[in-house]
This record gives structure tokens, C-alpha cells and sequence, in this order.
């Protein structure tokens, strides 16, 4: 015979597991979905899409979880282990910097050279249009945003403008750029736009192309009014700084997608494309910095954030300039309104000494903070 007790005790304890199964079920879901990124993240193209996860993801979701821990009983240890584990392999790829805490740059010296960095999102052609379609464009505004950096040396993406039909074609006044920029040198590939008070002793654009995994029989399109936008990703110049050559390299990277499902196969818009061009992109910047004996600044839009293992396949020889901001979680991108992802990145060689780092507000004329820095070779 049951007895009351038990049979009213029965409910609960069904409670109790179900609570259990959830929260166990819960953090080692998450754990496997952690160590699958870790694994596939920058190997397989098809990861493409996980990857634009938020990467604060990696450290919130694992604390979030463990609210869920009292109800594991009788596996409480066991979920509180799976969650840890998650939290420590997760951790690397989050984007937070502790190092703010510690990290103290030396004073800048009198010579050191300041560096403004920036994806202009399309240069003036501001996204909005007028009453009869034609995109609006805001010069003033724009160069006086690029005036206020007061900087040496400008390293700017998407001096470009898009048509309607969302085709890339080149900036039509250049002019009014070197009226703004007198005494300045100035060098384009493509969308890639560096602007220097210091002399250009070489200019050189680093085409993706040699170092594709496959060929792609539209690279760059037949019809394109700007062929380099497709081919050339990070342009090389050496300036002539104080006597000592230093180069800069300016650096855009492809977007790992950017529509679900992706378009024909034969296309470079296809999200296997994209994973090549993005790995190519890196290996042709690798060849390069292997082979350049000088000082090194490499800074851009390399559409990539900390969770994307492709910011770890970068040379060696760079060195991430991220402890001299003053962020615990350095963000330099938005969407939906909300500010979660880092896509912009510094980097230098060892001997390069980077005395102040910081993200500049876009002013809204950019989906994309700046990167302003002061450093010396």
C-alpha cells in the first residue's frame, strides 16, 4: 500500500529532476557548443554564422547558468564542473581585457607619431537618400570629424561609393581631399586610403589573389568599376619617419557573410568565397610582415572579433596593442543598438611602443568607431 506521504512527496521530487535535467542538460549543451567553436571557428566556412555571436556571449552565458546550479541536485558538482569548464575554454575568445587593470603605457616622446584609424563607412556618402532616391552626401562634416584627430597619419577604409544596385565605384573628388590635406602624401588601393605627413617611400598593395585555397571565376567581377575593392584588402606604405623607415599597413577585410543562404557557388559572394578571401587576406599580410625588416603598424577594419579564430592566425611578429586601451570589454562596433562587438584592431612589431590607445566615437557618420593611438618606433 502507498502511503499518503510518498504519494504526495511525488510531484515535487518530479520537479526536482526535471529541474535537474535542465540545468545539467543546459551547461553541458553549452560546453559543447564552446568547444565546437574552439574547434571549428576559422576552419570550417560553414561556422561562419556562430561566429558573429557577441563574444561577452563566452563569458555571461556560463555565469548566467549557474543561477540554474541549485537545481541540479543530485549533479549540482557535476553542472557547477561542465559550467567551469565552459567559462575557462571560453574565456580566451570573450574580448575582455583585464589588463587594463595593470597596464600603464610609457609617456609618448616629443616624436612620437599619432595614427587615426577608421572604416568612414563609405566615405561622405552618408546612408540615407533624398526625396528622389540620391544618396546624400556630407563632405564638411566628414573632414571636419578627420580634422579634429589632428593626426600623422590616417589609415581609412571604404574610401569608396556604392550605387544603388550596391556596386562598388571610386570617390570622384580627390581633389578636394589633397586641398584638405596640403603637404600631406597620400596613397589608394582600392577602397584603402592612407594619408601621411611623413614621405612615402613605397606603396604597395597586397593582392589576395596569389594565396586563395581555389580560383573564382569572378575575381574581381568582369563589370566592376573598381576592381581592387575585391582583390586588395590591405595596402603596405612605408613612410619616412624622422629619417627611419616605418610601415604602416592599412587593412580591410572581407565580412564573413552576408546573407543566409548563401548565393551560387560560383560566386565570390558565397560564404565559402569569403572564408578564403578572409584566409587569404591573412597569409598575403603574413608573407609580407615575414619579409619586411622594418618597424610595423597594422591597424583596420579586419571584420573579425575576438571570439573568430582568424585574429589568432595573424603573424606572430604582431603584437595586439589591446592592454593600452582603457576597457575592460573594448567594443568598436554596434548593432541593433547595441555596442558588443570589437571588429577594429592595432597591432605593431615589439619594436614599436604604443603610448596611448583609445576608440574614438564615430560622430554618426560611421557604423564604425575610430582607433586613435600614439606610438613610436
Amino acid at each position: 500500500m502507498t502511503a499518503v506521504g510518498d504519494v504526495a512527496a511525488a510531484p515535487p521530487r518530479r520537479r526536482r529532476r526535471w529541474g535537474a535535467r535542465v540545468a545539467f542538460g543546459a551547461a553541458g549543451a553549452w560546453l559543447v557548443f564552446v568547444a565546437a567553436h574552439r574547434l571549428l571557428s576559422g576552419r570550417a566556412w560553414w561556422w561562419n554564422l556562430p561566429d558573429l555571436l557577441p563574444p561577452l556571449l563566452f563569458v555571461a552565458a556560463p555565469l548566467l547558468l549557474l543561477v540554474l546550479v541549485p537545481l541540479a541536485r543530485p549533479a549540482r558538482i557535476w553542472c557547477a564542473a561542465l559550467l567551469v569548464a565552459a567559462l575557462a575554454l571560453g574565456w580566451p575568445v570573450a574580448g575582455v581585457n583585464p589588463a587594463t587593470l595593470w597596464h600603464r603605457p610609457a609617456p609618448a616622446p616629443p616624436d612620437a607619431v599619432t595614427v587615426f584609424s577608421w572604416n568612414t563607412w563609405y566615405w561622405d556618402q552618408m546612408l540615407a537618400t533624398g526625396p528622389g532616391g540620391e544618396p546624400i552626401h556630407d563632405p564638411d562634416r566628414l573632414y571636419r570629424y578627420l580634422h579634429a584627430q589632428a593626426a600623422d597619419v590616417y589609415l581609412l577604409q571604404e574610401f569608396l561609393y556604392f550605387t544603388p544596385e550596391w556596386d562598388p565605384v571610386p570617390v570622384a573628388d580627390v581633389d578636394r581631399l589633397r586641398r584638405e590635406f596640403p603637404g600631406f602624401h597620400i596613397a589608394v588601393a582600392g577602397e584603402l586610403l592612407t594619408v601621411s605627413r611623413f614621405p612615402i617611400t613605397l606603396e604597395r598593395p597586397l593582392d589576395v589573389r596569389p594565396w586563395l585555397d581555389r580560383e573564382w571565376d569572378d575575381l574581381p567581377p568582369a563589370d566592376s568599376a573598381m576592381p581592387a575593392y575585391h582583390t586588395v584588402k590591405t595596402l603596405r606604405t612605408d613612410l619616412l619617419v624622422d629619417g627611419r623607415v616605418v610601415t604602416f599597413y592599412n587593412s580591410h577585410l572581407h565580412v564573413p557573410v552576408v546573407g543566409l543562404p548563401a548565393r551560387a557557388p560560383d560566386t565570390a559572394d558565397d560564404g565559402l568565397a569569403r572564408h578564403d578571401l578572409r584566409q587569404a587576406s591573412v597569409r598575403a599580410l603574413a608573407a609580407d610582415v615575414a619579409d619586411n625588416p622594418h618597424p610595423v603598424v597594422f591597424a583596420g577594419d579586419l571584420n573579425t572579433s575576438p571570439a573568430m579564430r582568424l585574429l589568432r592566425t595573424l603573424p606572430d611578429r604582431l603584437v595586439d596593442a589591446t592592454a593600452a586601451l582603457d576597457s575592460p570589454y573594448p567594443v568598436s562596433w554596434a548593432r541593433y543598438g547595441l555596442p558588443l562587438w570589437r571588429l577594429d584592431w592595432l597591432f605593431t612589431s615589439a619594436d614599436v611602443d604604443v603610448h596611448e590607445y583609445r576608440m574614438v566615437p564615430p560622430d554618426g557618420l560611421s557604423d564604425h568607431s575610430g582607433q586613435f593611438a600614439v606610438v613610436s618606433p
